[in-house]
């Protein structure tokens, strides 16, 4: 085990946290607007169905 290993290891890990950092702020800045994580994603997913149907109908 060389030292690209190890930086590659600490890269995951460095990436790992940073993703679990993100949706725990995600989760508190719903919280902190009133809503609960599944209201949160059933709205993130009406949007994102919306903008997909403005795409695909060339709008």
């Amino acid at each position: 085990m060389d030292w690209t290993f190890w930086v590659g290891l600490a890269a995951i890990a460095g990436l790992w946290g940073l993703t679990q950092w993100a949706f725990s702020w995600r989760r508190h800045s719903d919280r902190a607007r009133g809503r609960n994580s599944e209201q949160a994603d059933g709205i993130a997913d009406a949007e994102r169905q919306r903008e997909r149907g403005r795409f695909w109908a060339g709008s």
